[in-house]
């Protein structure tokens, strides 16, 4: 982990930066980094137009066209070719499965001015398992195993594990087998192979 004094630095060039390198693709255009200043983004907050779900520990979809916006001009956490294809809203919290990763947006604290973005590259998702709801759920579950390292205890002795997501979706409003295809298709089929594949173009301008 690496902190940095607010105000004093680009975070969202970093964060693009850093995507770039992770989940860009070869056919992206080149991305080009200048004396650019985003820090008027940093303050902003991920926030969908419905509430419907802000109180329940399940997930529930939300408009992905309103949410690619906001993540493209709002808070440009998104690269220019990425789109987001399902949306879901937990809390406060959302689940953003995107053209390139799934994104985590996790919201801190009681004002909710502190959020952490966390992004899962479908490249390390090596396995997923799905359960469907039972005759008097309402929800069902998609479990993601990933080869990122997930580190319980950094003292001694340091514990080490794999990170796992799960996320818990609302059936009436969601076919879970569609999101189960959408993981297939990005992890096992041919999106994977290419993304590991990438070598996106990048210039710094000083």
């Amino acid at each position: 982990a690496m902190d940095f004094r607010s105000g004093k630095t680009d975070l969202m060039q970093i964060q693009k930066m850093l995507t770039g390198f992770i989940i860009g693709l070869p056919t992206d255009g080149k991305m080009t980094f200048g004396p650019k200043d985003f820090s008027r983004h940093e303050r902003n907050r991920v926030k969908a137009s419905s509430v419907a779900a802000g109180f329940f520990d399940n997930s529930k979809e939300i408009d992905a066209a309103e949410m690619n916006d906001k993540l493209h001009n709002d808070i440009p956490i998104l690269l220019e070719e990425e789109s987001i294809l399902r949306a879901f809203q937990q809390a406060r919290d959302m689940f953003l499965w995107t053209s390139r990763r799934l994104l985590i947006v996790d919201t801190k604290g009681m004002t909710g001015q502190r959020v952490r973005y966390e992004s899962i590259p479908y490249r390390y998702i090596d396995g997923f398992s799905f359960e469907t709801a039972g005759h008097m759920d309402r929800d069902a579950e998609i479990y993601c195993y990933t080869t990122i390292s997930d580190i319980r205890n950094n003292g001694i002795p340091r514990s080490v594990d794999l990170q796992m997501t799960k996320q818990s979706i609302l059936v009436k409003h969601t076919d879970i087998y569609e999101i189960g295809k959408l993981v297939f298709e990005h992890t096992c089929m041919g999106e994977k192979k290419q993304m590991e594949e990438a070598e996106p173009e990048i210039e710094v301008i000083f």
